[in-house]
């Protein structure tokens, strides 16, 4: 039997959830995470709340900073 998909909008909370949990858990503030991959701490704020389309090389940037893969990131099965 198949799940039913996630919609984008929980797709977006789930992956912003997850990006924050990940930085979290590597002892990373927002501010210091932030200047990392490159982006202001209020757009990584916004990101983590799930609310903005985040692009694939912001993905890649994202994923690169918490030592993991994309797929890992994306990865909503937990």
């Amino acid at each position: 039997m198949h799940a039913i998909p996630l919609g984008i909008d929980e797709r977006k909370r789930k992956l912003g959830g997850k990006i924050k949990r990940l930085r979290e858990a590597q002892g990373l503030s927002q501010r210091r995470f932030a200047l990392m991959v490159g982006v202001s701490p209020t757009y990584l704020w916004v990101v983590e709340a799930g609310r903005s389309n985040v692009g694939f090389s912001m993905l890649c940037r994202i994923a690169d900073g918490l030592d993991i893969s994309v797929s890992e990131l994306l990865d909503f099965s937990d």
